[in-house]
């Protein structure tokens, strides 16, 4: 028993040695964990169906998931037709005539606006395939206006913090900015409330762009902010989507930070910048912001808003027609070709002021999306992890179990990664619970 003590020992040293190395000599950008454009942009906020049930030839059940509530559900069709279906799951009755186009709408009881979906079903029956010299079953032909299949999704609050690491104080003054500055009201619209947030802090922030100090990487935004406010710290675009993503979160639009990059060796760098998305409740969509460029929202010719991946792939082809993006005019955009005083908000082609995606937003680019608490990611610096909690544990947590979700064409490493590091990890705790047992039986 004391061999083994003693070899569980040596084994568990080797392994915090390792775990220890891992992580100093760790890549950046080795980080990123693969997500599909379905899970970073399909909440589960919105019905999402997962499978489709035949009950029988002319009932089909439809399986969803959804964060929301649903006693039942009213069905309608294109000919003005009304069933309802009780219960979470709804079933619906279809007409058996082959080859129609039949077109429904869902809307559940109790009425959510942002839940209610479209689709349409082209029926086929076996018999009609038989008529033709086929065997084949019935055959149920759906489009549907939501995302169907399974798939990992998350809530739209799951992208929120809280931000209870600032302090009551602080998150009551920044709220009291909110009310009787910024003048937000409750009921105002999330489009109104991106304008008059962006205005404000561009304002606040007008002498506060330039390269970081080493603190600020520890810091929590409200921290930042104020540096920067007082004038005894710059920030790059990093410092400015920190604060745009605190600001919006505390306004009532929910937001998540979003960085593009990629890096090597931690020394050559392809790509680099931060921005935002944030949620447009009335659009049921995510929405690019980018606060250190005055750019509110873009949107397509339909006024959907674009998120980050559908820029990112619009770039590739410099497929920006129809594209507009809503901006506040200032200093920055004083070139701007556009009749228009400065200090107001606008709407121009997104072509005149898309300087940034063009640059930044290229096949090397992978977007990396944080999850909470909204902290820097820690960079050779490693002394903050003493000044302050929330720094520590957020870079802990991520560096072993909430790895950024990350989207790009390039095949990251994230998972191979995070491979190694569970296995270092948890070899480390198997060795020391092991060594501890031996000890106490040796005894």
């Amino acid at each position: 028993m004391k061999k083994a003590t003693l070899i569980l020992t040596i084994c568990f040293t080797v392994l915090l040695i390792a775990n220890v190395v891992h992580f100093l000599n760790r890549e950046w950008e080795a980080s990123f964990y693969p997500a599909s454009y379905a899970t970073l942009y399909y909440p589960t906020d919105v019905p999402t169906i997962t499978r489709w049930e035949k009950l029988d030839q002319t009932r089909l059940k439809l399986l969803l998931n959804w964060n929301g509530d649903a006693d039942g559900w009213r069905i309608t069709d294109g000919a003005g037709n009304t069933q309802h279906s009780e219960g979470r799951d709804p079933v619906i009755s279809i007409r058996k005539i082959d080859q129609e186009l039949q077109s429904f709408t869902l809307i559940p009881v109790p009425d959510h606006d942002s839940a209610k979906f479209d689709f349409t079903i082209n029926f086929y029956s076996h018999e009609f395939y038989q008529k033709g010299g086929m065997d084949r079953p019935d055959v149920y032909i759906i489009k549907a206006g939501v995302p169907c299949g399974e798939f990992t999704q998350y809530a739209v609050s799951d992208w929120v913090d809280d931000y209870a690491y600032v302090g009551e104080e602080g998150l009551a003054e920044v709220d009291r900015i909110l009310r009787e500055e910024v003048k937000i009201e409750p009921d105002e619209p999330t489009f109104s409330r991106m304008e008059k947030l962006t205005s404000y802090l561009r304002k606040k922030l007008i002498n506060a762009r330039g390269i970081p100090k080493n603190d600020l990487r520890w810091m929590n935004p409200w921290l930042i902010y104020n540096e920067m406010l007082k004038g005894t710290a710059k920030g790059w675009c990093t410092q400015h989507g920190q604060i745009w993503v605190f600001f919006a979160n505390r306004a009532g639009i929910p937001t998540r930070l979003m960085q593009g990059a990629r890096t090597q060796d931690n020394t050559f760098v392809y790509t680099g910048h931060t921005w935002a998305e944030s949620w447009i409740a009335e659009q049921n969509r995510w929405a690019f912001v980018d606060l250190s460029h005055s750019l509110i929202y873009i949107t397509d010719k339909n006024e959907n808003v674009l998120n980050s991946a559908d820029l990112f792939h619009l770039n590739q082809h410099n497929a920006f027609d129809s594209v507009t993006a809503r901006i506040y005019k200032d200093w920055e955009w004083e070139t701007l070709q556009v009749p228009a005083d400065d200090d107001s908000v606008i709407s121009v082609a997104f072509a005149q002021c898309n300087n940034v995606v063009r640059k930044e937003f290229t096949t090397h680019s992978i977007l990396k999306i944080r999850r909470p608490p909204n902290v820097e990611d820690v960079r050779s610096i490693y002394t903050g992890f003493r000044k302050d909690f929330t720094f520590l544990w957020a870079n802990l947590e991520r560096y072993l179990f909430k790895p950024p979700l990350a989207y790009s064409y390039y095949p990251t490493e994230g998972k191979r990664t995070y491979y190694i590091r569970w296995g270092l990890f948890y070899g480390m705790i198997v060795c020391l619970v092991l060594a501890v047992v031996a000890s106490v039986l040796r005894r």
